[in-house]
């Protein structure tokens, strides 16, 4: 369709050129029926023309892409596009004197004829030009078109990831053991059941105010994950231990919300927490990793299906950067998250 409009565009051109020039030359516009000739030289002309900058174009496209060069492009472009021009009207011209559809003698004066020639080139390649700036414009069009699409449709995955490890942090499940920690604490240690209370509305709370957010910094991270450990030391006493060595040069460093939480939780959830086999969680950091690792206790005899919530990062972290998440499973559990750029 695209290039059936071109042709049509390039034949109104031609036929614009035809009553420009004729009617310079003569005051008056060229007979339907006596000046059939020159319709059918413009129409051959235009036809070719058109076909064929559109050939080249379409090489172009592959050879000296916009995306990569383009000035390079334009220029490129508009050159060969006049010089094909050029050569179609000179090998049509020659043919059609040949043939005896069109004589030049049309034109008595030699002067005239450069007039004519000159006008022909300098419309010709202001047109050229035109074209070239329009299948950049349609180029650029196209780009934001599909940057738009992909932006969008980047922006929704996310979002839809973020729900999911939402709704991970929200499961009924840990709702239903939070308050059983609770209940258990309210008449034996009324203190600790205040704190335990409040380090649980400050994880709901950074869950919540971070639900749409695609990074947030380490130290955020950190901070929230906290007040998930107290709540983890509440329950399981020393049963379980979170160590935090992760240097301050590296808390501005960015991490998709909820990506340590979801780890520590992996850990408890994978392996059999008792004091008998205590659970040590780490937390380290380096100019390359952030390191989350863990003993491995054994696995309990039921738990629901496994690395689901690693799965969740690993789809996120694709969003920004192409350093795959490495993951070691030997006599002990390591996660090494890629160090995102700040």
């Amino acid at each position: 369709m695209l290039r059936f409009l071109r042709l049509i565009f390039f034949v109104i051109i031609g036929i614009a050129f035809l009553f420009y020039l004729h009617y310079a030359e003569n005051n008056r516009l060229p007979h339907l029926v006596n000046d059939l000739n020159l319709y059918v030289f413009t129409l051959v002309a235009s036809v070719c023309i058109g076909s064929g900058i559109g050939v080249i174009n379409r090489w172009l496209n592959h050879q000296i892409p916009w995306k990569s060069n383009v000035l390079g492009r334009f220029i490129t472009g508009l050159a060969l596009d006049f010089l094909f021009l050029g050569a179609v009207l000179l090998i049509l011209g020659v043919l059609a004197n040949w043939s005896g559809l069109i004589y030049y003698t049309m034109f008595p004066e030699d002067m005239f004829v450069r007039q004519i020639e000159l006008k022909l080139i300098v419309l010709s390649f202001f047109t050229l030009f035109m074209v070239t700036l329009v299948e950049f414009n349609s180029f650029s069009y196209n780009e934001y078109t599909v940057g738009q699409i992909k932006k969008l449709r980047s922006q929704r995955k996310q979002l839809e990831l973020q729900f999911e490890a939402l709704k991970s942090q929200l499961s009924p499940h840990y709702l239903f053991n939070s308050m059983n920690t609770i209940s258990s604490l309210v008449y034996r240690d009324p203190d600790i059941a205040e704190n335990f209370i409040r380090n649980l509305a400050e994880t709901f709370n950074y869950v919540l105010n971070t639900r749409e957010a695609q990074q947030v910094s380490v130290e955020e991270e950190l901070e929230a994950l906290k007040d998930y450990a107290y709540l983890l030391s509440i329950r399981f006493g020393d049963a379980v231990s979170v160590v935090f060595q992760v240097d301050q040069a590296f808390y501005k460093k960015p991490i998709p919300p909820l990506t340590l939480q979801l780890l520590v939780e992996n850990a408890v959830k994978h392996n059999v927490v008792s004091s008998d086999q205590p659970l040590r969680i780490e937390l380290r950091a380096n100019e390359e990793e952030l390191i989350v690792l863990n003993n491995k206790t054994g696995a309990p005899s039921q738990t629901d299906s496994h690395k689901v919530g690693l799965e969740n990062i690993k789809n996120r972290y694709a969003f920004f950067t192409d350093r795959p998440i490495r993951v070691e499973d030997s006599d002990h559990f390591e996660v090494r998250l890629p160090m995102l750029a700040s």
